[in-house]
């Protein structure tokens, strides 16, 4: 690390920084299981396995802010802050100026993290500062040009005391690249819920294994650049220990990308009926069709108002569009369907209702979507939904479903995920950043899509993501499969799109490119 450039690391823009990760994530207490084995399976102790991981992240702050010469370091009492003095010590060590502020006493230091902060103690030529000395000087941060955030690690459970909160809100007001160890302070490893303030962190240097709370909730805002440094954990140690999730992000579910046989015709290929488009909004439907259609569906036909009939024909005229102002008009339109998207632009009215309750008398499997969730959540008269259907709510959604408040289901993102999924016997995607895709099957965990980004909030998302699980459905996958697929093809159509647009994309360019995401042999990473 040498003085003069700028300490502002240079980094990939062709998708905004995120938290993609493929792989299986642990919770909290699977993780302290994994540290035992790993130390174990390596013959090492807790001490070695902590300078391990604090070398690792040395490792990381000289890369990427190679010219930087002043660090501060923020340690707590536990084993996080044993990386932290690890750190500190190796920061000093390689000559450049490193402070340390401790919130919480010394006294309080123990095991490995006490072998840690005596080393430190050895080689530095002043004592720890408190926490408190941060919080009360008038050039906050001024004379540093990267923080190290190790105050707590993946026993944080939250609500945090106030002094906490007051030097996280701190450390974030000096406006400097902070670097997490593990996971910021204040994130919930397991939930990505937050209680109060949390460190928003330029990167996360995590540690052994992914944790989920990194990857949903609130964690895609405040995680920053991820990076997994697994301190040569063997394989088999994480075979051997459950999952609480497992993560998807560039690469598709191998059981997705099937070739299709040369002699394939539409007709194996699934018919997709989407009803919705009630009046003024008959967008929504004509985006769920058209997804389907680009997604493989063999045959798509949309039963919308009559009013929305040119638009469809005109946008997409491979659709069917049907006129439905009549509700009844739907049953010989339901013979005919492998698979019902309804739900997309449908409204709640009498009309949207009536076209409901017939499409889940029909007994097909269904995508219900949008309006489609609403009115299920207010009537409890509606036909139970049929067992291997796929629900697609967005976080009010789901509240209204659960009947619970929309924080309760921010705060627990996969449990509330997987209630829903039992309570429908169906597969649930809870959207949003870190959406979690939930099956009611026994011994199905959870999934995390880390794909995807913040161009794709806005209108007709979900009306896409809606029209590409039910062309899969049409294919023959089953729900858990094609709410997986669905969910993973379209956060990655949404980063193409984000190449060629950036925040202007629209949910059409998404639909653009999904296709060729769906498609095995077609190069969609250049």
């Amino acid at each position: 690390m040498s003085k003069g450039a700028s300490t502002q690391p240079s980094m990939d823009r062709s998708l905004p920084m995120s938290s993609c990760f493929s792989g299986r994530c642990f919770d909290t207490l699977a993780m302290r299981d994994l540290d035992r084995r790993s130390t174990a399976a390596q013959g090492l102790n807790e001490f070695d396995l902590m300078l391990h991981a604090g070398a690792a992240a040395f490792n990381y702050l000289s890369a990427t802010w190679p010219s930087a010469t002043r660090f501060a370091v923020f340690c707590g009492s536990g084993n996080n802050g044993g990386d932290g003095w690890v750190v500190a010590r190796l920061l000093l060590e390689s000559g450049v100026s490193c402070d340390v502020f401790m919130h919480g006493s010394a006294d309080r230091i123990s095991g490995a993290a006490r072998l840690a902060y005596e080393a430190w103690r050895q080689i530095a030529a002043e004592r720890e500062r408190s926490s408190n000395d941060w919080l009360n000087s008038a050039r906050q941060g001024e004379e540093y040009d990267v923080l190290v955030d190790a105050l707590v690690g993946i026993g944080f459970q939250g609500p945090a005391r106030s002094e906490f909160d007051a030097l996280l809100e701190g450390i974030n007001a000096a406006s400097i690249p902070v670097l997490s160890l593990d996971l910021p302070s204040g994130l919930n490893a397991d939930s990505g819920a937050v209680d109060s303030s949390v460190i928003q962190a330029h990167s996360t240097v995590t540690f052994i294994a992914m944790k989920p709370g990194l990857l949903t909730g609130r964690a895609p805002d405040v995680a920053g650049h991820l990076i997994l440094e697994s301190l040569n954990t063997p394989q088999f140690i994480l075979d051997e220990v459950p999952a609480a999730a497992i993560s998807w992000a560039r690469d598709l579910p191998p059981a997705v990308l099937k070739p299709r046989r040369p002699t394939t015709y539409k007709g194996v290929c699934g018919h997709v009926l989407v009803v919705g488009g009630n009046a003024g909004m008959g967008g929504a439907s004509i985006l769920a069709a058209s997804a389907a259609l680009r997604s493989g569906a063999g045959l798509v036909t949309l039963a919308t108002r009559s009013e929305h009939l040119g638009a469809a024909i005109s946008r997409q005229p491979e659709v069917m569009a049907r006129d439905i102002d009549c509700p009844e008009s739907l049953f010989s339109l339901l013979e005919k369907a492998s698979v019902v998207v309804v739900g997309p632009g449908l409204g709640v009215d009498d009309w949207a209702a009536a076209c409901l309750r017939i499409v889940l008398e029909s007994h097909k499997p269904l995508v219900i979507d949008a309006d489609a969730l609403n009115l299920l959540a207010t009537d409890s008269s509606f036909p139970r939904v049929m067992a291997g259907s796929v629900l697609t709510p967005h976080p009010g959604e789901a509240a209204r479903l659960a009947k619970v408040p929309v924080s309760d289901i921010e705060a627990d993102r996969l449990y509330w995920a997987k209630a829903l999924a039992r309570q429908y016997a169906s597969s649930i995607i809870l959207k949003g950043a870190g959406s979690i895709i939930a099956s009611d099957k026994e011994g199905c965990e959870p999934n995390i899509c880390s794909a995807g980004n913040s161009g794709m909030a806005t209108a007709g998302m979900g009306d896409v993501l809606a029209g590409v699980v039910g062309a899969l459905l049409a294919q023959g996958y089953d729900a858990p499969l094609a709410a997986l697929g669905g969910t993973v093809a379209h956060a990655n159509a949404g980063d193409l799109a984000w190449r060629e647009h950036g925040i202007g994309l629209t949910a059409t360019d998404v639909i653009s490119h999904v296709g060729a995401v769906l498609t095995p042999g077609i190069d969609t990473t250049r």
